[in-house]
C-alpha cells in the first residue's frame, strides 16, 4: 500500500510540475522545489497587509527551498558569483547588517537588537542565487497575486473597522498603520494596472480584476489619509506613461487626464482636499515663522536636525538613541522646540536616508544608496529588453524601487521587519529574473543542474 502511495505522489508530481512548465512558471529542466519556490514565492504579497507574519512565513519557507536547491547544485549556484550584477546586489543586501556592524564597532556600542530587520536582506542573498539559478517566472504569477493582495485588503478593513477607529479614522488593518498600509495599497495598486497586458495578451476578465485593484488601492490609499503614499503618485504616473505608452498623443492626452483626475480628487474628495490644505498651511506657518510644531513642520525641522546631526558625528552615526541634546547646538537652536526633540527620540527623522545617516553615519548613507540605487539601475537597463520575460520584471521592479523611495521621503520605509522582509523578496525575485532572462553575453551562462 505504502508503493502505491509513493507511486501516486511521483504521478501527481509530475503532472504539476509539468503543468507548471506548460504555464511557463518555471523552467523546462524544473524539479519539484522550483515548483514549491514558485508556489511559495507567488502566494508571498497575497497576505501581505491583512495576516501578521505571512510575509515573514513565506520567507522562512524560501529560505529552506533555497537550501535545498543550494545542497542539490552548490557548483551552479556557486558559478552565478562571475555576473557582476549579483555581486551588486549581495552587497547591497549585506550592507544594511554590515552598515549598523561598523557603526556600532566605531561607538563601542554592539547592540543585537538592532540587527533583526537587517539579517533578512542578509539571508536573502541566498534566496537571490537560489532563484537567479533556476527559471521561475515571478511577474507571472505575481501579475495575479498583486490584484488579489489589494481586494484582500478592502476586505479586510470593511470587516474589521477596529483598526481604521484606531487610527481617528484612518484606514489601516490590525497590524499595519495608516502611512504603510496607503503606501503599499496604492502600490499594489498601481502595480495591477501596469501589468495588463503586460506578460501576455489579458482577458477582459483579467483586464477587469487589474483596473478593479487599482482602483481599490486608490480608494485605499485616500482613506488611510497616507500624504507619504500620495507623493509618489506623480512619479509613477511618469513612470507608467514611459513604460507603457509609446504614442505621444496618448502620452500628452494621458497626462492630460492625470492632472485633471488629481485636480478633480482636490476638488471634491474631502480627505485629499483637508491633508493638502493642512500641509500647505503648515509649510507656510513654518516659514513666516509661526508653528513649527506641526506635522509638516517638524518633518521639517527634523530633516534640518538629522543633516546637522550626520555633519557632526558622519562617521559612527548615534543609533537610535544616543543623540546629543538639540538646543545647545548652535546651527538647530533658532528652530529648537521640546516637541521638536521629544519627536527625535520617539520618531525617529521621518526620512529613510537621513534617518540610515544619523544612525550610522557615513555607512547608513551607502547602506540606503545601495539599496535603491542598484536594483534601479539593474531594472533600468533591462527596462526595453526584447524579452517579454525580462522587460516585464523590469518594469515591475522600477514601479516598486521608485514607489519605495518617494515613501521614504517622509517615513522610516524599513523600520516595520514585515516591509523589510517584504522588500527583500521582491528585490530578489524581480532582479533574478532579470538576470536568468537576460541574453547570455550579458550574463553568465547558468547551469540547468
Amino acid at each position: 500500500m505504502m508503493t502505491r502511495a509513493v507511486e501516486r505522489f511521483t504521478e501527481f508530481d509530475a503532472r504539476l510540475t509539468g503543468y507548471w512548465q506548460d504555464k511557463k512558471l518555471v523552467g523546462p529542466e524544473a524539479d519539484r522545489t522550483d515548483v514549491l519556490t514558485s508556489i511559495v514565492l507567488g502566494l508571498a504579497p497575497l497576505f501581505v497587509l491583512t495576516v501578521r507574519g505571512w510575509t515573514n512565513i513565506a520567507f522562512v519557507l524560501l529560505l529552506i527551498l533555497s537550501l535545498v536547491g543550494l545542497h542539490r547544485r552548490f557548483k551552479s549556484y556557486w558559478s552565478l558569483r562571475a555576473d557582476k550584477r549579483i555581486m551588486w546586489l549581495s552587497l547591497a543586501l549585506a550592507f544594511p547588517f554590515i552598515g549598523i556592524l561598523l557603526s556600532q564597532l566605531i561607538r563601542h556600542d554592539i547592540q543585537p537588537s538592532y540587527y533583526d530587520g537587517p539579517l533578512r536582506p542578509l539571508a536573502g542573498i541566498l534566496l537571490l542565487f537560489h532563484l537567479s539559478a533556476r527559471r521561475i517566472n515571478f511577474v507571472r504569477i505575481f501579475q495575479w497575486t498583486c490584484p488579489l493582495a489589494v481586494l484582500f485588503s478592502g476586505i479586510a478593513v470593511w470587516l474589521n473597522p477596529a483598526p481604521t477607529a484606531f487610527w481617528g479614522g484612518r484606514w489601516a488593518t490590525y497590524f499595519v498603520d495608516p502611512l504603510t498600509f496607503g503606501q503599499y495599497a496604492l502600490l499594489l495598486g498601481f502595480i495591477s494596472l501596469l501589468t495588463i497586458h503586460l506578460v501576455e495578451r489579458d482577458s477582459p476578465a483579467a483586464v477587469a480584476l487589474k483596473i478593479s485593484a487599482f482602483l481599490v488601492g486608490l480608494v485605499l490609499s485616500v482613506g488611510s489619509a497616507s500624504r507619504s503614499s500620495w507623493a509618489a503618485i506623480p512619479a509613477l504616473i511618469v513612470l507608467w506613461f514611459a513604460l507603457v505608452v509609446r504614442d505621444r498623443r496618448l502620452i500628452t492626452a494621458g497626462f492630460t487626464g492625470a492632472v485633471a483626475a488629481i485636480v478633480a480628487a482636490y476638488m471634491f474628495v474631502d480627505i485629499v482636499h483637508l491633508r493638502i490644505d493642512a500641509a500647505v498651511n503648515d509649510y507656510v506657518a513654518y516659514f513666516s515663522g509661526g508653528n513649527r510644531d506641526s506635522p509638516a513642520g517638524l518633518r521639517l525641522s527634523l530633516a534640518r536636525v538629522a543633516w546637522e546631526l550626520f555633519l557632526m558625528n558622519p562617521l559612527q552615526g548615534y543609533g537610535d538613541h544616543g543623540f546629543p541634546p538639540l538646543q545647545p547646538i548652535e546651527a538647530i537652536a533658532p528652530f529648537f522646540t521640546p516637541q521638536l526633540e521629544y519627536a527625535l527620540h520617539h520618531n525617529g527623522a521621518h526620512n529613510e536616508i537621513l534617518q540610515n545617516m544619523i544612525r550610522s553615519g557615513i555607512f547608513g548613507l551607502i547602506r540606503s544608496l545601495l539599496m535603491f540605487v542598484v536594483p534601479f539601475v539593474i531594472f533600468l537597463s533591462a527596462a526595453r529588453a526584447r524579452s517579454t520575460v525580462t522587460s516585464s520584471a523590469a518594469a515591475v521592479g522600477l514601479s516598486y524601487i521608485t514607489a519605495v523611495f518617494f515613501f521614504g521621503m517622509s517615513t522610516e520605509t524599513f523600520n516595520l521587519k514585515f516591509v523589510f522582509t517584504f522588500y527583500t523578496i521582491m528585490i530578489c525575485a524581480l532582479s533574478a529574473q532579470v538576470i536568468w532572462s537576460a541574453p547570455a553575453h550579458a550574463a553568465v551562462k547558468i547551469e540547468a543542474t
